[in-house]
């Protein structure tokens, strides 16, 4: 007999494909940004269903060294685990999206200002397959504001809508797309290392290349704990991961920070796990030397994920 629970891969693409569904649709458009060179495109990141902790402001200079950085990695590589729902139960799936946007004032960089722009998913799977999933999407009202006029252009532009929907079963046909082939990626940290300096996953240097092909995998959401785990291996065996932030909040959740040593550019990204869990929190990047209105070491975007299991659903 076939088994109607969902099984691991199936959830992994199902939770890829609603997060990136939010991180298309979270953001509504803006007709006005200062966007700073080095910036690149200000994607949607994540949110704490608390708004207060997206003020979080880290140390902007140049990160310290950080011996500790591999051994925080290996610690949370061997804690990393999934949770398994029981039948009749569901695996919660909750992602927390956020961003600076921002406007100038006379098209001068040096007068941007801004607010924090916020929007919050969860979605239910039912372990033994019998109800469909159900989706809600919660927008959270600006409450953070960066100078004078910021709270003006949030009245003018930000436009929240909530909604509790059942995923289409359409979206079953989905299941098996893969948005990268997990299973050819080695999980021995040294031969994971060389795979991920060989695959060029985009332009910079190699570090670079790396890091980010890690937080690529980590915030779509579909990385299994096995390979989460070794992708921390990894990381804990290039010297120019350093921790940036001993004690991070992001998402209401506390966690370390790790980023590059000595990044160039004007913005940060790092990674925010819980060493006590091996739990992936989410990614943000940050300003190190701020502008306009925009203090430095603000978070310009985060993305933040969670799995839980719950008895219910929301109707």
């Amino acid at each position: 007999m076939n088994d109607p629970r969902l099984q691991p891969d199936q959830v992994r693409a199902m939770r890829a494909m609603l997060v990136a569904h939010v991180e298309e649709g979270a953001a509504p458009a803006r007709r006005r940004y200062a966007v700073r060179a080095g910036f690149g495109a200000l994607a949607v990141g994540a949110l704490a269903a608390v708004v207060a902790v997206v003020t979080v402001v880290v140390s902007p200079g140049d990160p310290a060294d950080s011996p500790n950085a591999p051994g925080m990695l290996r610690a949370a590589a061997d804690a990393t685990a999934d949770p398994e729902p029981a039948d009749g139960q569901f695996l919660r799936i909750a992602t927390s999206a956020s961003h600076l946007a921002i406007t100038s004032v006379d098209g001068s960089v040096d007068t941007a200002i801004g607010y924090v722009d916020s929007q919050v998913r969860d979605v239910y799977l039912a372990a033994d397959g019998t109800v469909e999933p159900v989706a809600t999407t919660t927008s959270v009202e600006p409450t953070v504001f960066f100078g004078a006029g910021a709270q003006q252009f949030a009245a003018e532009s930000w436009n929240g809508d909530d909604d509790v929907v059942v995923v289409p079963a359409s979206l079953g046909a989905d299941l098996t797309r893969p948005v990268e082939d997990q299973s050819a990626i080695p999980r021995d940290p040294d031969a994971l290392l060389v795979y991920l300096i060989e695959y060029r996953y985009q332009a910079g240097s190699s570090d670079e290349n790396v890091f980010a092909h890690v937080v690529g995998l980590l915030r779509t959401g579909n990385v299994a704990s096995d390979l989460r785990a070794a992708l921390y291996r990894a990381l804990a065996l290039m010297p120019s991961i350093v921790i940036t932030e001993e004690e991070a909040t992001l998402d209401g959740r506390e966690g370390t920070a790790i980023g590059l040593r000595g990044a160039d550019g004007d913005t940060r990204q790092e990674i925010v796990i819980d060493p006590s869990t091996g739990e992936y929190i989410g990614v943000r990047r940050v300003t190190i030397d701020g502008f306009g209105e925009i203090p430095p070491g603000t978070a310009l975007e985060y993305t933040a994920l969670s799995t839980s299991v719950v008895d219910s659903v929301p109707r």
